[in-house]
């Protein structure tokens, strides 16, 4: 599995400033899948032939028309299943798009009852099925606004993402163990994360420590620590190295000539190895073969 190519397409969504994409795959007969997964959710829509597309070790055959949902961190592939071949449009979306940044609240009633639950990891819809009326043309004018790129489609794109995740939410059974879940998650936890977050989005560049994050929410480390797994699913300094390499990703865009130690203390490094070690573990490169992989396409 390519877990470097995931987690560099990831971040190239993120520090985009839009993170959905959406690819259009022509497998042919003889194609070889790639098992991967990702932070994104996935749709598929099948136009023409057929796939077999395996989730979590579970074999779905999809048809042309047939629309799936991939679901956060679900291992999954897709292989041609018939002679002629398969084409697929396949739009990825980060879940931080859905509410965007801040709003914990929905977040958790919303969206992560869907990512937290391990037991919908797929949704597979065909044209005899009752909802798939209502997802069709959602998803269809979602491709064709990213197909087209006009100005303000961003605007129009989010509009459609967000009825699109209300039909799955409406597809979460009422007695959802992730329903549970979220309902056992303080909000308590919620005002607090939302507070660290704040905190180290604003002091990211300074040599800030779990100690100083604790501190700005008043808990101890241990509870904070807790409060950011139970939030967020993360530590509160993997949540900081993470978004001090996104920054710094961000700088190399706009200062393409910056010595990568002065990238580095930017946001926050001190350390160039060390900087170079966690932007390798984020990226899955160097930040030197990013900055090289990046010049070629700015002069592409």
């Amino acid at each position: 599995m390519d877990y470097d190519f995931s987690t560099q397409h990831t971040c190239k969504l993120l520090t985009s400033g839009y993170p959905v994409d959406l690819t259009i795959i022509n497998l042919s007969s003889n194609a070889t899948p790639m098992l991967h997964c990702h932070e994104e959710v996935e749709f598929q829509y099948i136009a023409k032939g057929e796939a077999t597309i395996t989730c979590d070790e579970v074999c779905l055959h999809a048809f042309s028309g047939d629309i799936l949902f991939i679901n956060q961190s679900v291992k999954h592939l897709i292989a041609p299943s018939g002679a002629n071949g398969c084409l697929l449009y396949c739009i990825v979306i980060h879940p931080s798009f859905i509410f965007g940044l801040g709003q914990l609240e929905l977040e958790n009633k919303y969206v992560n009852p869907i990512l937290a639950d391990s037991l919908f990891s797929y949704l597979h819809l065909h044209n005899r099925d009752q909802d798939y009326s209502y997802f069709l043309p959602l998803l269809q004018h979602l491709i064709h606004l990213h197909e087209e790129k006009e100005c303000g489609y961003e605007l129009l794109a989010k509009s459609y993402i967000l009825q699109l995740w209300k039909l799955i939410y409406d597809r979460l059974p009422s007695g959802s163990s992730s329903l549970l879940v979220t309902a056992r998650i303080a909000n308590q936890d919620v005002q607090r994360v939302k507070q660290a977050v704040s905190f180290i989005q604003q002091h990211f560049a300074e040599p800030i420590t779990l100690e100083d994050i604790s501190n700005s929410i008043l808990v101890s480390k241990s509870e904070c620590c807790r409060c950011f797994k139970r939030t967020l699913g993360t530590s509160p300094i993997e949540y900081l190295m993470k978004y001090r390499i996104t920054e710094s990703v961000k700088y190399m865009h706009k200062r393409t000539h910056e010595p990568i130690s002065e990238i580095a203390g930017f946001v926050g490094f001190n350390n160039t190895s060390y900087y170079n070690k966690v932007f390798r573990k984020f990226m899955g490169c160097t930040p030197t073969t990013y900055r090289q992989t990046l010049n070629k396409e700015l002069l592409s």
